[in-house]
C-alpha cells in the first residue's frame, strides 16, 4: 500500500533525520546541527533550529509543507509572523519561485524526497509519527546520581541569572533604570509569542510618559491605541462592538491624541494563545500594573516591594505585589466582544512569579550594585535561589525529556532556568563537548 505522505509524517523524517547527503533547491550543500523543537504556537513547525549551508552557520525556526507552493497558498508570505523562518522544509518541489519572507527575504528550501536513507514505505513501518520525537541527552544517561544533577542545574541556572543581570548592566549604560525595568516587565507579560511586539510598544510609549498620566481611562487607551489593538483598528471587530460603553469610551480618548504612528493588530500572536493569555489582556494588565505603581513610580514602587519582603515567603510577597484581578469590563472578556463564563485574574500569581524570576530579581541584582546597595544586591539573588518552582513552559517539559527527568520532577525556579540556560547555550548549538552534562557526570 501506497504510504500517505502528510505534514506529521515530514516532520517526524525531519526531526529524526532520516535523510542523508541533503542540498537545498540551488544546490548548495547542507547539514543539519539541531533539527529543532516542535513548536505548539503559530509561526514555525519547529523552533531554534541550527543547521549550515556551504559551512555557513544559520539559526531560526522551520515550516514544514508537503509541496513548496503551499508556502505562498497558505498566505505565509504576508504574514509577519512567520519572518523568523530559516528554512522551508518539503516532500516535493513544485514551485520555481523562492521561499520569500513578508520583510522581502528568502530562504532556503530543502526537498526531502530524493534524499531518504531507505524506501518511504518501508520506513513508513517503523515510523509512529504521532509520538513525540523528542530525542534524549545520551550525556544525560551518566548522571545516575540524581544529587549531581541538581547540583548542576543550580549552577546553570545562576549562570543564566548573570547573563540576564549583564543585559540589565547594558541597558543600564544607555537608558534610564525606569525604561529598562518597564520593558523586563512588559516582555515577561508578553510570553514568548508577544514578547517583541510588547518591547516594541514600550519603546513607543515610555514609562515616563505614562507616569505623568493620571487617568487610568486615558493611560489604556493610549496603551491598546499605540498597540494598534482597539476596536477601531482592528475592522472584523467593527460591526459587532458598536455602542458598547468601555469601548466607547476608549475610543473617545484615542481619536482626541494626536499619535498617527501605530503597531498593527498582525503584530500580535493570537493564534494558539490561550485566551486568557491573549495579549489585549496581557496590555490592560499592564496599565493596572502602571496605576498601582503610578504615585511612588514603577522603579520605587518594585524596588520597595523587594526590600520589604518579609524573610521566607519573599516569593509570595512579590507575586502578591503584581497579581492583578479581574477588573471591570475585563472581569468577564477574553477581548472586547468576547465574553467569558468565568472570572480570572489579568495577571495571575504563575505569571507574577515569571516575571519576578526573568525580569524584576536580575534587574534589582544590577541596580543594587550600580547604586551601592549591596543589601538589595545580596537579597534579590537570595530570593532567587531560593524561589521554588515556577510552571512547566513548552522549553522546560523538553528539556525534561532531554536529561531523562519525570514530567512531575520537582524542580525549582533556578533549576527550571538552569534547564532553559543548557538548551539556549548547549543544545541548540549542538555544542555538547562543551555543555556541562556531559563534562560532570558521575
Amino acid at each position: 500500500m501506497k504510504t500517505q505522505v502528510s505534514e506529521k509524517l515530514i516532520a517526524h523524517i525531519w526531526q529524526c533525520q532520516l535523510v542523508i547527503n541533503l542540498v537545498t533547491d540551488s544546490g548548495e550543500p547542507f547539514q543539519t546541527i539541531y533539527p529543532g523543537r516542535a513548536s505548539q504556537t503559530s509561526g514555525c513547525d519547529f523552533k531554534d533550529a541550527v543547521f549550515a549551508i556551504s559551512h555557513e552557520i544559520i539559526s531560526g525556526d522551520i515550516e514544514i509543507h508537503v509541496k513548496s507552493s503551499q508556502w505562498y497558498s497558505h498566505g505565509h508570505h504576508r504574514d509577519p509572523k512567520y519572518n523568523n523562518i530559516a528554512l522551508h522544509v518539503v516532500w516535493w518541489h513544485d514551485n520555481q519561485s523562492p521561499t520569500m519572507l513578508q520583510n522581502g527575504k528568502t530562504v532556503p528550501t530543502i526537498c526531502l524526497s530524493p534524499f531518504l536513507g531507505r524506501p518511504l514505505d518501508e520506513l513508513s513501518q517503523h515510523l509512529n509519527p504521532s509520538r513525540n520525537s523528542s530525542f534524549s541527552c545520551p550525556e544525560a544517561k551518566g548522571h545516575s546520581n540524581s544529587d549531581s544533577l541538581n547540583k548542576l542545574l543550580i549552577l546553570t541556572g545562576e549562570e543564566r541569572f548573570a547573563a540576564k543581570a549583564a543585559l540589565c548592566r547594558q541597558a543600564l549604560e544607555k537608558e534610564e533604570a525606569g525604561q529598562v525595568l518597564f520593558r523586563g516587565i512588559a516582555r515577561a507579560l508578553g510570553y514568548a509569542q508577544n514578547a517583541e511586539p510588547c518591547e516594541d510598544l514600550v519603546n513607543r510609549l515610555s514609562v515616563s510618559f505614562l507616569e505623568k498620566i493620571k487617568s487610568e481611562a486615558i493611560r489604556r487607551a493610549l496603551i491598546l491605541g499605540t498597540a494598534g489593538l482597539l476596536p477601531s483598528q482592528r475592522p472584523r471587530l467593527q460591526l459587532k462592538l458598536a455602542g458598547d460603553e468601555e469601548i466607547d469610551k476608549l475610543e473617545r480618548i484615542w481619536q482626541s491624541t494626536d499619535i498617527t504612528e501605530t503597531m498593527n493588530e498582525a503584530d500580535w500572536c493570537f493564534f494558539r494563545v490561550r485566551p486568557d493569555n491573549f495579549p489585549t489582556r496581557r496590555l490592560i494588565a499592564l496599565s493596572y500594573l502602571m496605576a498601582r505603581y503610578c504615585r511612588p513610580g514603577l522603579l520605587h514602587g518594585i524596588l520597595q516591594l523587594i526590600k520589604k519582603a518579609p524573610p521566607g515567603t519573599e516569593h509570595r510577597w512579590l507575586e502578591t505585589g503584581l497579581v492583578i484581578a479581574g477588573q471591570a469590563y475585563w472581569r468577564n472578556h477574553f477581548d472586547f466582544g468576547i465574553v467569558k463564563k468565568r472570572s480570572s485574574a489579568l495577571l495571575g500569581r504563575e505569571k507574577a512569579s515569571e516575571i519576578v524570576i526573568n525580569a524584576i530579581l536580575p534587574f534589582a541584582c544590577v541596580w543594587g550594585e550600580i547604586s551601592s546597595d549591596l543589601k538589595l544586591k545580596r537579597k534579590a539573588a537570595e530570593i532567587y535561589r531560593r524561589y521554588p518552582r515556577s510552571g512547566d513552559n513548552e522549553l522546560t517539559r523538553h528539556m525534561k525529556q532531554q536529561l531523562l527527568l519525570k514530567p512531575d520532577t520537582c524542580l525549582s525556579a533556578c533549576q527550571q532556568q538552569g534547564l532553559i540556560h543548557i538548551f539556549k547555550t548547549y543544545c541548540r548549538l549542538r555544542n555538547c563537548t562543551a555543555c556541562p552534562v556531559a563534562s560532570n557526570r558521575s
